[in-house]
This record gives C-alpha cells, structure tokens and sequence, in this order.
C-alpha cells in the first residue's frame, strides 16, 4: 500500500470521532424537545478557555423526600430526573436511577449525582436536620460566550433574568440550544 493511501485512511480514522460528536450534539439540538430551564450563573472566566459562564440549574439541586421516584443514590450514580413543563419553567417532578416510562408532556433529563445530602444546617435552630437531596451535574453547566460578554450574564443588571433553552432528546442528552436574556434570545447555538 502506497504512504499517501495509508495517511489519507489514518486522516479519515481519525476525523471520524470529532465528526460522530459533532453529529451527536447536532441531532439532540435539532430533535430534542425544547426545555426552558432556570439558571442561576455562577463564574464567567477561564483563564485558558475564554469567556464563558458556568451554570448551576434549579433543577441540579434536588430534595428527595418532595420528588417521585427513587431515595437512594451515591455519587457518581447516573440519574434521570423527570421534568414536565410548567408555568414558564420545566420543573423536576421525580427521578430515577433508570430511564423511566414518560407521559406525553415529560422529557428525561439524564445526568451524574456529584454529591448526596443527608444534612443541613439550620441558622434558626443552630442544629443540623436530616435530609435527603442530591446534587445532579448534567454536562450542560458551561456556556462559552465572545470575549468579554461572559461577565455580563454572570452578574446582569438588577431585574435582568437568565434563562437557557435546551434540546431534550429522547435517551436523555441535552445540549442547550440558546441564552436567553429577559425573555429575548442572546446567543443560539448553530453548527456554523
């Protein structure tokens, strides 16, 4: 076999891995169901990476004892959490450590357990209560955004909101599909 053959069959190996990501994020953004999400921003910087904006979601903290579903988990155990659309928001209404039958208007979010609470502090009463929460990562958490935008949805003006559309397929993978600023669309996510 020829050495240009053999570089263009190790080209074409090596592309196909970057490509299927590619492929597979691209196919969540486009047949996923549309899930509006609550965020709460938390940091906007990385020093070798850029501007971007690291998101914990309302539905990442999750009460056990006020949800369906399963009680027991461990770190790292894969979750789905159960959303069903609300008023403005999707809202966690059970989770699982399997993919669940869904009703018409639900979508399975999959993700990771970081960490189990089976403790809180209470300032009132100056004791620790027991409870069962967990804290679920759902590879979602950062948005990069154009130099020096990040800090801007990291702390917006008094009264501004931050919200991110996502795409919900059906296996449970999400990717989020746009920023929302008050209701209005900042960034969307596109191939090119």
């Amino acid at each position: 076999m020829k050495i240009s053959v053999r570089i263009v069959i190790t080209c074409v190996i090596l592309t196909l891995p970057l490509v299927g990501m590619i492929a597979r994020k691209q196919w969540t953004l486009e047949t996923g169901t549309a899930v509006l999400l609550e965020t709460q921003p938390v940091d906007p910087r990385s020093l070798f990476r850029g501007d971007y904006v690291r998101l914990n979601y309302i539905v990442s903290d999750l009460d056990l004892e006020k949800l369906a579903g399963d009680l027991e988990f461990t770190r790292y155990d894969d979750v789905y959490v159960v959303l069903t659309e609300a008023e403005r928001y999707w809202e966690a209404r059970a989770v699982y450590q399997r993919r669940p039958q869904l009703a018409e208007n639900q979508v399975a979010l999959k993700g990771k357990v970081k960490y189990v609470q089976t403790s809180r502090w209470n300032p009132e009463t100056k004791k620790s209560e027991p409870v069962k929460s967990i804290h679920v990562t759902y590879g979602i958490e950062n948005y990069f955004v154009p130099e020096g935008e990040g800090r801007g949805l990291e702390r917006p003006p008094a009264g501004s909101k931050v919200e991110m559309l996502m795409a919900v397929d059906r296996f449970g993978q999400a990717g989020i599909k746009a920023v929302l600023v008050n209701g209005e669309e900042r960034y969307r996510e596109t191939l090119f």
